[in-house]
């Protein structure tokens, strides 16, 4: 089977790994925080010192990390994941980046004569523990089919978008759609408080309607019931929103609600819940109107 080299273990990252472990590919992993690579040691994955011992030997290197700059130097750096990988590896980034620099990466590698597909995910925690994400891939299509049964193990939908940069502007699609939805939900929710109704009641009214979504069903019941613990943080959720915007601005495209959402996530940041899951949005719409 493929050796396969990891990088990144947090909150997505880590149950990622654990299933390509469990599957039974032979798995290399790296993570700055060294105790975060401890559960993956004890399942049976061998650690590494660097991202570039990571690579060493991978015929697959996947990344998981925060944001465009992390991608660049995890890859990139001097002692990144490029440097330790042979000619015809595949890197693939899972992360959440702009797709320009995705594709400024795809050349980097290509001139190495190492194969780029940015792949990131969508599915949160969950998908992540159960092997459920959806999977947007921009890349060479024959790549993409060669890594096929790698990228299966952690999600159970791969679609592939086209060329590099375009499986992370799907996922920018997908969080703009996600940041509004999630704003729609705690704005109703709050309504239905102010209103003085029961919002377990008011959940279970319109979840089997029109205004049922995926969003509704996971975080409306967290926000019913005060928890906060993170699933997806409102930092990285605005993260995504920012790239979105910035994308848009290169089209000239206006994007009036992403534009409100990335505002109140402002909000939220500012009062110290950026660590809280995108669920803690209702407490930023909420701290608008002084309803806290």
């Amino acid at each position: 089977m493929k050796q396969i080299g990891f990088i990144g273990l947090g909150t997505m990252g880590r149950p990622m790994a654990l299933n390509i472990l469990n599957a039974g590919y032979p798995l290399r992993v790296y993570n700055r925080t060294k105790s975060k690579m401890e559960p993956l040691m004890a399942a049976g994955a061998q650690v590494a010192d660097s991202c570039r011992e990571a690579a060493t030997g991978a015929d697959v290197v996947i990344t998981m990390v925060s944001d465009s700059a992390d991608v660049q130097d995890v890859v990139l750096g001097a002692d990144g994941a490029l440097a330790g990988c042979h000619k015809g590896a595949v890197i693939i980034d899972m992360s959440t980046i702009s797709p320009s620099v995705a594709s400024e990466i795809a050349v980097a590698c290509d001139e190495k004569g190492v194969k780029f597909l940015d792949a990131p995910v969508t599915g949160g925690e969950t998908g992540a523990i159960n092997a459920t994400l959806s999977i947007m891939v921009g890349g060479d299509a024959d790549t993409l089919e060669s890594v096929q049964s790698v990228l299966a193990v952690v999600g159970d939908k791969i679609t592939y978008m086209g060329l590099n940069g375009s499986g992370q502007s799907a996922k920018l699609c997908n969080q703009v759609i996600c940041a509004l939805n999630i704003l729609a939900v705690s704005e109703g929710l709050a309504m239905g408080e102010a209103a003085g109704l029961d919002t377990s009641k008011l959940l279970e009214a319109v979840r089997g309607g029109a205004a049922g979504s995926w969003i509704l069903d996971n975080l409306a019941p967290k926000m019913i019931a005060r928890d906060w613990a993170p699933g997806f943080r409102v930092t990285l959720q605005q993260k995504d929103v920012r790239l979105a915007l910035e994308a848009a601005a290169q089209h000239l495209l206006p994007l009036f609600g992403t534009s409100a959402a990335h505002q109140v996530m402002r909000v939220a940041e500012a009062k110290g819940w950026g660590d809280e899951g995108t669920q803690a949005i209702i407490k930023a719409v909420k701290a608008i109107a002084d309803r806290l």
